[in-house]
């Protein structure tokens, strides 16, 4: 199984195990992209629990309503969440994200993403 959906706000790949979620550069993550983010991951998703690679390298600014959206109501379904992030913006906004909010899933950040696939216990293929 092998889906693809894109939004205004992020592409999505679903494999049989994971959802990798790439942020598109926009200027600004609210909570109404917050929302639209989640829909559409739970939307393909259809119930099944998976681990997250998020690919934020992209972002540049998100709002607290939307982090605090994302961290509670956004980890439903999700076993764990790997960030993807290019220091020095992303890093910082991913270290917020960690320190500030609670951790209902084992949550991390890597500069590389075969560190990220191998937190996230997923073998890196090329249609990844």
């Amino acid at each position: 199984m092998k889906k693809t959906h894109e939004n205004n706000y992020a592409i999505y790949l679903l494999t049989d195990n994971l959802m990798h979620i790439i942020y598109k550069k926009v200027p600004y993550i609210d909570l109404k992209a917050a929302e639209v983010i989640v829909k559409d991951r739970m939307q393909l998703q259809q119930g099944k629990e998976l681990p997250v690679l998020c690919d934020i390298r992209e972002v540049r600014n998100i709002n607290k309503p939307a982090r605090d959206y994302l961290a509670l109501e956004g980890s439903q379904w999700i076993t764990a969440i790997a960030f993807l992030i290019d220091p020095p913006i992303t890093d910082v906004i991913s270290s917020v994200y960690l320190e500030t909010h609670p951790k209902s899933v084992p949550t991390r950040s890597f500069a590389n993403k075969s560190e990220a696939l191998a937190f996230l216990e997923i073998e890196e293929t090329n249609d990844q």
